[in-house]
């Protein structure tokens, strides 16, 4: 048994920073794919460094949004596994991955393994 969660944890930074650059990149090819209160103008992201330039997406701004175009504000939504209500009130939509809630790799540092019993309230 691995000492490590997977490969993620033994990347070199030389490693992680191109994977994240890809996955940025190919999220802000989905979100300009998306609807026109995109608060990203195409070439305002081109690597990881220009994300601190990007304006703070607030939580009244989602609810006007969605009050606007329901139920989602116009946001690009796929893939949708189940919908959480939050207070203002937001819908926000939730997909399904491998570690959808990325809590595996803390669990995996706590000693938690796959033959173990967790009750996890949060």
């Amino acid at each position: 048994m691995s000492d490590y969660y997977d490969r993620l944890e033994t990347r070199s930074p030389d490693e992680r920073r191109a994977d994240q650059s890809k996955a940025l990149l190919a999220q802000i090819e989905r979100v300009m794919a998306g609807p026109d209160n995109c608060l990203v103008a195409d070439g305002d992201v081109r690597g990881i460094e220009d994300l601190a330039r990007l304006p703070v997406l607030r939580k009244s701004d989602l609810v006007k949004w969605q009050a606007e175009k329901p139920p989602f504000g116009g946001m690009v939504v796929s893939n949708v596994a189940h919908i959480f209500q939050s207070p203002g009130p937001i819908y926000e939509p939730g997909g399904v991955s491998h570690d959808w809630w990325r809590m595996g790799r803390g669990l995996f540092a706590a000693g938690i393994r796959a033959d173990d019993i967790v009750q996890n309230c949060f």
